[in-house]
């Protein structure tokens, strides 16, 4: 049996409830549920019925929107402590994105309405809601900007940059497979593919069965930030 207090603990790291006791914690915790998702599992769909607040505690999740194709475009990758599905969870409206899990994930379920209650007995979790939510406003509006105006090799060094940490570190394919760093750009694998070819031309990165190593972290930098163009 997972043990309350260690969650608690958990949840401390998340925006909402800093500042709040362990006890007071462990009492949050005992209004909501937690789930085991399995790889692959999918948690919610988009425009279905919300059905409450998350919080991801092990795994990681993506978020993603589904074309009428089936195409899809990742939002974000979550990993832990980070809350999710807020909006629909604050408005009453349906999930505005499909989540699913990229490996084996513990997940604490809050329903809509207990987090009503909670933001009411606990006013500073709802201030760390509306900081959560600037944040993720601010992170689409740069989303958009950055499909808006950059060209697909220009927000693939953009990926490269951001996954290995500007460079200083390598990045596992396991971890991110091209088919998933090509959807979190808005792009196919086949066009993301082309991308790694030209950058490994350059010799701004080397490319392994298992890494991506960056070679040339400034010339990727530059590509990122001034090959702007109408988006391919």
């Amino acid at each position: 049996m997972t043990d309350f207090e260690t969650l608690a603990r958990q949840l401390a790291h998340v925006d909402h409830f800093r500042g709040l006791s362990i006890n007071e914690l462990v009492r949050i915790i005992s209004l909501g549920c937690l789930q085991r998702c399995q790889t692959g599992k999918v948690i919610f769909v988009e425009d279905d019925p919300s059905t409450g607040m998350y919080v991801l505690l092990a795994g990681r999740v993506q978020l993603c929107k589904l074309g009428p194709q089936g195409q899809v475009s990742i939002l974000s990758v979550l990993e832990p402590v980070i809350m999710f599905n807020e909006v629909s969870a604050v408005d009453g409206g349906p999930n505005p994105a499909t989540a699913i899990c990229l490996e084996d994930s513990l997940i604490w379920r809050l329903a809509s309405s207990d987090l009503e209650a909670l933001v009411l007995r606990y006013p500073p979790i709802g201030w760390g809601v509306l900081k959560v939510m600037a944040k993720r406003n601010r992170h689409l509006v740069s989303k958009f900007q950055d499909l808006s105006f950059r060209t697909v090799l220009s927000r693939t060094a953009k990926l490269l940059l951001d996954l290995s940490n500007a460079g200083t570190r390598p990045i596992d394919r396991r971890t991110h497979p091209n088919h998933l760093m090509a959807a979190q750009i808005a792009t196919v694998p086949e066009a993301f593919s082309r991308c790694l070819k030209a950058l490994r031309t350059f010799g701004d990165i080397q490319t392994e069965a298992r890494f991506i190593h960056i070679l040339n972290p400034e010339h990727l930098s530059k590509i990122a930030q001034t090959s702007l163009g109408p988006g391919e």
